[in-house]
């Protein structure tokens, strides 16, 4: 049964470089005057996005991906629904988003919509910043989010 709660999460470990992404977006967003939105982040493992989502109407999360290097920084519009994590790329977790989702799926524990935004990372050694490209990216990953949203202006 839906809440009808929004929820953004970003997913990461901000000492793994760009790993941070999500943790960076989701403490920008949490700046932000947004009503009725739930910000969460970090969540201490991906597993945890079912307790998470669960009954939100919209769930937007923010993770890293793994992708062509020379990509890094590129932001992916990965969701609404159907089978986009199929074809995702790949999580720096051990558990991924993508199978989250899946587990969602099969325990009926999926959010009405959800968004995956993804940024393709450039690397993920512990106790780095985020990257360059990616750091460079973050506005845009939260204009995304906001667009997400339907936040104007």
């Amino acid at each position: 049964m839906s809440t009808g709660e929004t929820v953004v999460i970003g997913v990461g470990n901000a000492l793994r470089g760009d790993d941070g992404i999500g943790p960076a977006v989701a403490a920008a967003l949490a700046r932000q005057d947004l009503p009725g939105v739930r910000i969460v982040d970090s969540p201490a493992d991906p597993a945890d996005l079912l307790d998470l989502w669960a009954g939100a109407a919209l769930a937007i999360v923010v993770d890293a991906v793994r992708g062509d290097p020379g990509a890094a920084g590129e932001i992916l519009l990965l969701g609404d629904g159907g089978g986009w994590f199929s074809g995702a790329p790949g999580s720096s977790h051990a558990l991924g988003v993508a199978d989250a989702v899946r587990l969602g799926a099969e325990l009926d524990l999926l959010p009405d919509r959800l968004i995956m935004i993804g940024v393709v990372a450039a690397g993920f050694e512990l106790g780095t910043a985020l990257s360059e490209p990616v750091a460079g990216a973050l506005p845009y990953a939260v204009c995304t989010v906001l667009a997400a949203l339907g936040c104007t202006g």
